[in-house]
């Protein structure tokens, strides 16, 4: 098997399949971790290719994109592709993410995705990954400056902000990526508050995917005491909730991360107990720079084939 990093992650063994590509391409598996805009096809309307992903990841795909054209993998079950067997494991990042273990050949290669191994509570549960000879690990916080607080207290702040908010008279905003963070946001209202949950109109379409699986309660329009979740806010009275907010002192950035931190990364590293570690995306230099420090064999993937 080799592996190098170009349209998305290219596995060539014999046969190739994609992981997260750019683009499809003919007659080539394509791979898809989560229905992020990053790691989601530009022309998964009309791809050139068959593409592979969770009923979760599938569903974000149709009210997000409109693509109604993806083939279902499940948790822990084997899917043969030419020479590769995938297997889906959950990734905790958002509904229906996952990373996928890899294996031709002999040799069992695990791809993270964006991975957290804390979960939330739009998630199907909190990452899991296998002991495998090569892991390939997302480094979006690979830096150890990015160590989050217990994600459970951040949970709870955004709702008594919320509440004091709403006590106060106010109609609170509160701004959240379009897909994964915004179902987190809404989901922690219902649970921790009695509020009305007003959302966007982009935000309420993603969250048809959302919402049987995980009972999210919320509304368009609303009269009376609310709290507004949208992906785009104007003005400084709105609440952040990201992951780049661990070092703002606004009162209304929290840092509610759907990744991994620099522990979270190590942690998944050691774990795995592999033989090779490629890092991508985010600080992928810094995180493989600090595990060769301690003993792993690590480094960047790049643009040329690697034999493994």
């Amino acid at each position: 098997m080799r592996i190098r990093l170009g349209n998305g992650i290219e596995l060539d063994c014999g046969k190739r399949i994609l992981l997260d590509p750019i683009k499809t391409q003919v007659d080539i598996p394509s791979l898809i971790s989560h229905a992020h805009s990053d790691h989601v096809p530009r022309d998964i309307k009309n791809p050139r290719g068959k593409i592979y992903a969770t009923e979760g990841t599938a569903s974000i795909l149709r009210s997000r994109y409109g693509a109604d054209n993806v083939e279902i993998v499940h948790y822990g079950e084997r899917t043969s592709l030419g020479t590769f067997d995938v297997y889906p494991y959950p990734a905790g990042h958002i509904f229906g993410s996952s990373g996928f273990l890899i294996v031709c050949d002999d040799v069992s290669l695990f791809y993270t995705g964006d991975i957290n191994p804390y979960g939330g509570l739009t998630v199907e549960s909190p990452a899991r990954v296998p002991e495998v000879d090569v892991l390939i690990l997302e480094s979006t916080y690979g830096n150890p400056k990015y160590r989050f607080p217990d994600p459970q207290k951040i949970r709870i702040h955004i709702a008594k902000w919320a509440i004091e908010e709403v006590s106060s008279g106010r109609s609170p905003v509160i701004e959240a990526y379009l897909v994964g963070k915004s179902q987190e946001i809404i989901a922690l209202l219902n649970r921790y508050t009695n509020l009305e949950v007003v959302v966007s109109e982009p935000v309420a379409k993603v969250s048809e995917a959302f919402k049987e699986r995980f009972n999210l309660k919320f509304t368009k329009h609303s009269d009376g005491p609310h709290v507004l979740v949208t992906h785009r806010a104007v003005g400084e009275d709105k609440a952040r909730v990201t992951g780049w907010a661990l070092f703002s002192k606004r009162r209304g950035d929290f840092p509610l991360s759907a990744h991994a931190d620099f522990d979270g990364l190590v942690n998944i590293a050691v774990s795995s107990s592999p033989t090779k570690i490629f890092t991508v995306y985010g600080f992928r230099r810094e995180l493989a720079n600090w595990l060769k420090k301690w003993g792993l064999d690590a480094q960047p993937l790049g643009g040329n084939w690697v034999e493994l």
